[in-house]
């Protein structure tokens, strides 16, 4: 086997451990033991032990997956025929209002320590928060609508997500909610007029 052919392997067997940790988050919440998660991926705990030294290495991995996942969802949500600003902006509000299944199970750093209730977890959260508002920060900067609008359709899709499947947000006032948001994404000057998404 190739050294190329190992690191794919060894890629799919972390990608594996991940996706089954986190089914299981979801199933038995934060309690589920590494040789549970071991055996939901197929792999024995000691070759699990192999791509995460601890229990904290393993969700330190999994805040990382869950958001590189998170990108490239809102990326595979682009309307790349849209030959107008606010392309990002409009695949965030897609994924934060519903388009997205792991954006929706796994919308917030809230959500995470819910389920992972860690301080391990928080810790590591406070730490890649800052590059990953950054980064968040550079794409709707990068999106040619006014920094302003684009901070308050954001942090309404934030809230959106946060709240959809409780009794603060039904699918009525969801589906309202998107509509303004897609309209503000699309005005040119002052508050928006259209309801249109493309």
């Amino acid at each position: 086997m190739s050294s190329t052919e190992r690191t794919r392997d060894a890629d799919r067997t972390r990608r594996a451990i991940l996706d089954a940790f986190g089914r299981m988050l979801e199933e038995r919440g934060s309690n589920v033991s590494l040789a549970d998660v071991a055996r939901a991926a197929g792999v024995t705990k000691s070759g699990l032990m192999h791509h995460f030294r601890s229990r904290d290495d393993l969700v330190a991995a999994f805040v990382d997956h869950g958001i590189e996942m998170f990108w490239s969802e809102v990326q595979a949500l682009v309307d790349h025929s849209e030959s107008r600003p606010g392309q990002f902006t409009r695949a965030y509000v897609r994924a934060m209002t519903g388009d997205s299944a792991h954006i929706t199970r796994w919308a917030s750093a809230t959500s995470l320590i819910a389920h992972l209730g860690s301080q391990a977890t928080i810790e590591h959260l406070e730490r890649i928060a800052p590059h990953d508002a950054a980064r968040l920060d550079a794409a709707f900067a990068a999106d040619g609508l006014p920094v302003e609008r684009t901070l308050l359709i954001r942090l309404a899709a934030d809230g959106a997500a946060l709240s959809w499947g409780t009794p603060y947000l039904d699918a009525e006032r969801l589906a309202s909610l998107r509509a303004q948001l897609f309209a503000l994404s699309e005005a040119t000057e002052g508050t928006a007029d259209a309801t249109k998404e493309s």
